[in-house]
């Protein structure tokens, strides 16, 4: 038999063994329970992750591309472009290549309409330069007819109608002209305020509803050649806005201010509501080119012209204001730096020596001579009231001659079309010239 001790002995060697066995199958147990629970919490973290990266990729496929699209491509202004659906992937590697896309699309738009654009501008202003030069020369025939025929003869009047309508043509072709970034194509002298609005008035179809009031303190302020134009084709748009949305008259009154003029124009028409007021101011301070990949509308396209000018010359408009006869009040404000002074005595003596010239070489015009009773017999009578504003010569021919060897005298020759004066002429230090006029 063992001994007592020694059986003691391995009966408590066993018992640690096998509890020290137990311990570490616990231990083990333990751990693979924690194990167990760390990988199924990672699972569901992958789990809501690739739900939320589903999610998120759904989200800018179906929503932000969408919306990008409508406001890069469409031009849908005020679309809001949603960013990350799920806030958990903010700053995150999804996040850095959404914004990539973004500006690889916005770039790839912006790319593909300049070039369409600028295609498009390109071939519509070599267009425009054909079309518009015929039309100058037509006016200038009409013109020439008309100096051979009194002013109060049926023919002489169906010439001024047709003038009328080369000019409305003249201008539409002016208006694609700015639009597409080119100038107006017509260099003019410095010409008075009354010329630049009896100008404007002549270019709109109802010219008869529009009453200037005449003064001669604002009226025969002379505005500088270069500006002449833009400022016409603007008035222009102003007057054709207030009778296409008012029937009654609309009423041109040019304002002197500290510093500068103001053209006001009031219609007794529709009003507009602040949505309308608020894309027109917005037209109003567009300085780009036209984007032609985004228009919609060509007919509503008058305050685009007029903002592109004012933001070239150096003008501004402003339509937000209501007139007191219930329409739209349109303000054209005309700083003092853009006025000028005039024709030169030189240019003035040299007009009198044309038009003498003139005079010498054509023969009076056979209804001149009419007798008193005839449908031709009225070379003196003025035209009917509301009639175009007449395209009259710097002197008539008849009196020329004694026009160009009488003393000059203090009036100024009607605004006509001459080669832009040299460089330096409108300079600061040429300002006291006596045959200038400085503004009030």
């Amino acid at each position: 038999m063992l001994d007592p001790q020694v059986t003691a002995a391995l009966l408590g060697a066993g018992f640690a063994v096998t509890s020290a066995g137990l311990l570490a199958q616990t231990r083990a147990k333990r751990a693979l329970a924690a194990r167990c629970t760390q990988l199924e919490k990672q699972h569901d973290a992958d789990s809501t992750h690739m739900t939320a990266l589903e999610a998120e990729v759904r989200h800018f496929a179906e929503a932000t591309m969408p919306a990008l699209v409508d406001v890069l491509a469409r031009g849908h202004r005020g679309v809001p472009v949603p960013g990350l659906s799920q806030a958990q992937l903010v700053g995150t590697v999804v996040d850095h290549a959404h914004q990539a896309v973004r500006r690889l699309v916005q770039e790839a738009v912006a790319v593909t309409r300049e070039q369409i654009g600028r295609a498009a501008r390109s071939s519509v202003r070599d267009m425009i330069d054909e079309a518009q030069t015929g039309l100058h020369r037509c006016q200038i025939r009409v013109v020439e007819e008309m100096e051979h025929h009194p002013d109060g003869t049926a023919y002489h009047q169906s010439l001024m109608n047709f003038d009328h309508l080369v000019t409305q043509c003249l201008h539409t072709l002016q208006r694609m002209r700015i639009l597409t970034g080119s100038w107006p194509g017509l260099q003019r002298a410095d010409c008075t305020v009354r010329e630049v609005v009896e100008s404007a008035r002549g270019r709109i179809n109802d010219y008869a509803r529009v009453s200037y009031t005449y003064e001669p303190r604002t009226g025969e302020t002379y505005l500088e050649g270069r500006v002449v134009e833009p400022v016409t084709v603007a008035l222009t748009e102003l007057l054709s806005n207030a009778t296409a949305f008012s029937d009654g008259k609309v009423f041109v009154e040019v304002q002197a201010f500290q510093t500068g003029y103001c053209v006001v124009v009031d219609d007794g028409g529709l009003s507009m509501n602040p949505f309308q007021r608020e894309e027109a101011a917005r037209q109003l301070g567009q300085r780009e080119v036209l984007d032609v990949t985004t228009v919609q509308d060509t007919g509503r396209l008058g305050f685009a012209v007029i903002g592109r000018l004012a933001g070239e010359y150096g003008f501004s408009a402003d339509v937000t204001s209501t007139s007191p006869y219930g329409g739209v009040r349109a303000v054209l404000r005309i700083p003092q730096e853009l006025f000028g002074y005039g024709p030169t005595d030189e240019e003035i003596g040299a007009d009198r020596q044309a038009a003498a010239s003139l005079a010498r070489r054509t023969p009076l015009p056979v209804e001149a001579a009419a007798p008193a009773g005839s449908a031709d017999a009225t070379p003196g009578e003025p035209p009917a009231p509301g009639g175009l504003p007449q395209r009259r010569r710097r002197f008539p021919a008849a009196a020329a001659a004694a026009q160009a060897s009488a003393p000059p005298t203090g009036g100024r020759p009607r605004c006509v079309l001459r080669q832009p004066r040299p460089a330096g002429a409108d300079h600061p230090q040429h300002r006291d010239h006596p045959r200038r006029r400085t503004l009030p």
